[in-house]
């Protein structure tokens, strides 16, 4: 009897696990049927990533450079002393990623998105609190990399992978270029907020963690997953197109795109994977000495405080230029060649950044057209080429792993500098240096050409 009712009662338990599963599934159905109808998702998610994404990018990664040189003034710091705070904000962007993206794979990009904002939010605040102890910066400089890691890149290039398949270049593009925006918005609206409280350099953190406030309640209000999650599929195609796109009926797409099912361990022993981190490593650089010095060396050049503000924004903003390039060639042209293509424009605006002069001002202008444009390109190229390479399944750990290598040399650009400026009273050494940085990269991106893998030899560059 006891067997029987025990029998009885495990079949009433699978009965209703069924059930539940049946309903489930009904409702997704539904939910899904209701969500086509509403259209696709996947554009309006951009909005949104464009919004969760421009603010930390522009306000907490582009916005503290130009109030260093206020604090420089306030704290009696070195212009080497002040980069080590920058340069622990983006060490730890990089070396956050492994975490950032087991946190996806735990909580997904959305709760993480959410987390990182406030984070940030609540590091920015205590920085503008603190005042001038170096210790107490050093540390929440630690603890705002982190914040950046989960609330922006990787986290944002998941989501768009994952909604988005043969519109690829074109979703990060748009997406990506929130952060030329927000470069070239936020630090104007901060240096004037500075500029108008008398040079109070603590006003600048507040706005930026009130704007890590904002992007934090959009991400957990708006931002989605995963197509499946709302019943829909990558570039809203249906259960019929996506059938006939795996049958290969459809048109195949112009730029490789791997059809295999890659795994980390399998990526990293590609020469592909380290010839991009060399590509990216080298290329960013430069650009990491045009941006963490920019504020700095125009000043030395003769500009004043805002119009150095200025040129420096402008920098970040017209990388905006490169972003949109890529969104809509880098679905029709090979993305290695566009990268390669900007690793040339950042090298012509960092010579130009050498010799900038009021005296001429067309260096002034031009030198932020190159250098923006070819960061811009780079920039969406490497999601674009990871996401094409390797696909989108092990997209998050693959650029989890890429970003702690790739940026250790970029991050190490502001102290270099700062600390060879101190010592030297000049940047041409390490502007030198990062004249050569660059070569590597665009050498290295050339050579950077499309894996394949073992057990599908056949791939071919129309392959999806």
């Amino acid at each position: 009897m006891v067997a029987r009712r025990r029998v009885t009662r495990t079949g009433m338990i699978a009965g209703a696990s069924l059930t539940r599963i049946a309903k489930a599934r009904k409702h997704r159905q539904v939910m899904g049927a209701k969500s086509q109808a509403g259209g696709f998702y996947g554009w309006w998610l951009l909005f949104f990533l464009w919004v969760v994404y421009t603010i930390p990018i522009g306000f907490v990664f582009y916005g503290p450079m130009v109030l260093y040189p206020f604090m420089l003034e306030g704290t009696g710091w070195s212009r080497g002393e002040i980069m080590i705070g920058a340069t622990a904000m983006m060490w730890l962007v990089g070396l956050a990623a492994p975490l950032t993206a087991w946190m996806i794979g735990r909580l997904g990009a959305r709760f993480t998105l959410f987390i990182g904002e406030l984070i940030v939010a609540a590091a920015a605040l205590l920085i503008g609190l603190t005042g001038h102890v170096y210790p107490v910066y050093i540390v929440l400089c630690v603890i705002a990399g982190f914040g950046m890691s989960f609330s922006s890149m990787i986290p944002v290039q998941t989501v768009v992978i994952s909604w988005f398949s043969g519109r690829r270049a074109l979703a990060l593009g748009l997406v990506l270029g929130g952060g030329a925006i927000g470069g070239f918005v936020a630090p104007q609206i901060i240096s004037a907020a500075v500029i108008g409280t008398g040079g109070d350099w603590r006003i600048g953190w507040f706005i930026i963690a009130a704007a890590s406030v904002v992007a934090a309640v959009v991400a957990v209000l708006r931002v989605r997953n995963r197509p499946e999650d709302m019943g829909q599929h990558p570039d809203g195609l249906g259960p019929d197109e996506v059938k006939s796109l795996a049958a290969g009926t459809r048109q195949a797409a112009r730029t490789y795109r791997t059809s295999a099912s890659w795994t980390l361990r399998a990526t990293v022993r590609t020469p592909a994977f380290w010839l991009l981190i060399i590509a990216q490593a080298g290329c960013f650089f430069l650009w990491q000495v045009i941006v963490t010095q920019g504020p700095l060396h125009l000043q030395d050049r003769g500009f004043d405080p805002a119009m150095a503000a200025f040129f420096y924004s402008l920098a970040i903003g017209l990388s905006i230029a490169g972003r949109f390039t890529i969104a809509g060639l880098g679905d029709i042209i090979e993305p290695r060649f566009l990268f390669a293509f900007g690793a040339l424009c950042i090298l012509g605006g960092g010579i130009l950044f050498w010799f900038v002069s009021p005296d001429a001002m067309w260096t002034a202008y031009l030198y932020p057209l190159l250098a923006g444009f070819g960061l811009g390109a780079a920039y969406v190229c490497m999601p674009t080429i990871i996401g094409n390479y390797w696909g989108p399944e092990a997209f998050a750990k693959i650029s989890g792993l890429v970003a702690p290598i790739a940026m250790s040399f970029p991050v190490m650009a502001a102290p270099l500098a700062g600390f060879l400026y101190d010592a030297q009273g000049s940047y041409l050494t390490v502007m030198l240096i990062s004249w050569i940085t660059v070569v590597i990269g665009f050498v290295a991106i050339l050579l950077c050409t499309p894996p394949r893998p073992k057990q599908e030899p056949s791939v071919t560059a129309g392959s999806v």
